[in-house]
């Protein structure tokens, strides 16, 4: 598995994932129902909008030996005052199915920990849903420990 930085030339493979990643999140729970927010073409511009702001938000691209992409991270930095500097949120991570059970999920993870700490962050954090228990299994076998917190959102 080859991982990088998503650049111009990944937008199609990027959308299509998300969608793909989007489509097994609805299934599980409700959260996004909105067709309109969740459009090729909104996903699209949001890419665009990315590529426009490598300082606040950096897309991973995971790909097999074939080149194809077969995952994602989404990965946003903030400026913490707990973490004392800049802290990375993995907003999103996605392996495709095929890809799963595999040992690239840990790979992925570990690459994103490498990047976080060459790069400068004192912190990696995330979210998951609680319904997701392959997620929650996962990452507690990476070390990771969870923390019971609500997380309150506002779409506008």
């Amino acid at each position: 598995m080859k991982i990088r930085i998503c650049n111009a030339n990944d937008k199609l493979a990027w959308v299509k994932m998300n969608r793909e990643f989007m489509n097994f999140e609805i299934q599980e729970s409700n959260c996004w129902n909105d067709t309109e927010k969740t459009s090729d073409e909104k996903f699209s511009e949001t890419f665009e909008q990315i590529m426009l702001h490598p300082d606040m938000i950096t897309l991973l691209i995971a790909e097999n030996d074939e080149g194809d992409g077969i995952g994602f991270a989404n990965l946003v930095t903030i400026l913490s005052v707990w973490a004392h500097g800049k802290a990375l949120i993995l907003d999103d991570i996605y392996l495709r199915d095929d890809y799963r059970h595999r040992g690239y999920g840990a790979e992925f993870l570990k690459y994103i920990e490498d990047y976080a700490q060459v790069n400068g962050y004192k912190r990696l954090q995330f979210q998951s849903e609680e319904h997701n228990k392959g997620a929650y299994n996962f990452y507690k076998n990476m070390g990771y420990a969870d923390m019971d917190m609500k997380f309150y959102v506002k779409y506008f």
